[in-house]
């Protein structure tokens, strides 16, 4: 692997883009312009309908413009997002917030599979989990950055104060992202068997659905950190202050994904996934299970590091089936259908999991980590049924 990856625009794009200042009172924004609770969720629905409904049309798009440009524009829909969210708070007119409900959820299509497939376009298969970790360190350290400022710039400049400065930061990473490099020509898999496999017949494909259905869990694991930490705390007698300690710890450990990585050969990625699914099944079912609040706030903090390592591994597999399929050329709208498809599964995850609310979250947590953990098991058990096949070709050469 690479011994150490150099700063480039797409990593500072990303440093900017992580510089949210009004993050911490993001519903404040909403609230002070006297938007109610039930409003606030209708906007966050919007949004998630305008990521389904536009994500494959602007996956198409940059299959057809190229994904430097995509990216570009990624940055232009933020910065008009951005600057939207401050006039409706301005004005308090809820019209602007559907506006910027719509926009905003337009623009996180734009990044919808764009980045990956440039980061496996552009760094190669080998390196695509590594700098993919790197981009994301950059986001950390603006939100590093945009939280330790949070208090001083609140305090001076209010929450119109907070606004500006992030529009700022979003201006400035429309100008990075104009050096971000063209991308190359797309690399073309020489082992397919089949050539352009239609969608229909891909995703008749049993290992595509499972490959979902993990991504799925990956990101219910999320959900679960950002909306049931707090409740986790209250049940171990933690006072709910502690949080944004949490949160910072976590964050700087997931700084180490790139490292770990960065250390990991290729061909002993499918071992990483086992041990990281299997460490992430037993850190769900310890919070779900255990209620002392030194183990509890031990694996609070590991629990999203052991989520990324599976995320950024899962990413080069999207891409490598892609190319499995000879569909190169409509790369970005094939990771934008695979994106659709875990929102799509996503949402059975959280009906059940809403079923199960009234048992408590401790429920949640223990059967994603039993899943977690059965996931882990499954990629072990095929880890060493290669590895025998391999040994008894040897033993029959």
């Amino acid at each position: 692997m690479n011994a150490k990856l150099k700063t480039d625009a797409l990593d500072l794009t990303s440093l900017l883009n992580g510089l949210v200042f009004f993050s911490p009172v993001s519903l404040l924004v909403r609230t002070t312009a006297g938007i109610s609770l039930s409003q606030f969720f209708i906007l966050q629905a919007i949004t998630a309908t305008m990521v389904l409904l536009t994500e494959v049309p602007l996956g198409k798009l940059t299959d057809r413009i190229g994904y430097k440009s995509t990216l570009v524009l990624y940055q232009i829909a933020l910065l008009i997002s951005r600057t939207c969210l401050l006039l409706a708070h301005v004005s308090c007119s809820y019209s602007l917030f559907v506006l910027q409900a719509i926009l905003e959820g337009t623009a996180a299509s734009f990044s919808s599979g764009t980045q990956s497939g440039y980061i496996y376009i552009m760094f190669s298969k080998e390196h695509y989990a590594e700098k993919s970790a790197h981009v994301a360190n950059y986001g950390t350290f603006g939100f590093f950055a945009s939280t330790l400022a949070y208090a001083v710039l609140y305090t001076l400049i209010g929450i119109k104060g907070l606004l500006l400065a992030t529009i700022a930061a979003n201006l400035a990473g429309v100008f990075v992202s104009l050096r971000i490099p063209k991308e190359t020509s797309q690399p073309k898999c020489e082992t397919h068997q089949k050539k352009n496999l239609p969608y229909s017949q891909l995703f008749r494909q049993k290992k595509i659905w499972v490959l979902l259905m993990i991504l799925a869990a990956l990101s219910i694991g999320r959900i679960l950190i950002n909306f049931f930490y707090a409740e986790k705390l209250q049940l171990c007698g933690i006072n709910e202050t502690w949080l944004t300690g949490i949160i910072m710890g976590y964050s700087a450990i997931q700084l180490l994904s790139e490292r770990i990585l960065a250390h990991t050969k290729p061909e002993h990625y499918n071992r990483m996934l086992a041990l990281f699914f299997v460490l992430s099944g037993v850190a769900l079912g310890v919070l779900g299970l255990v209620n002392v609040p030194v183990w509890t706030i031990l694996f609070m903090l590991v629990l999203p590091l052991f989520l990324d390592i599976p995320s950024y591994l899962l990413g080069e597999v999207q891409n490598s089936i892609v190319d499995a399929a000879g569909r190169e050329d409509n790369r970005a709208e094939l990771l934008s259908v695979f994106n659709m498809g875990v929102n799509v599964t996503e949402i059975f995850y959280l009906f059940g999991s809403s079923l199960l609310v009234s048992a408590g979250s401790a429920a949640c947590f223990v059967i994603l980590g039993v899943f977690m953990a059965m996931v882990g098991i499954g990629v072990c058990l095929s880890v060493k049924r290669v590895l025998l096949l391999s040994m008894q070709e040897k033993k029959n050469n």
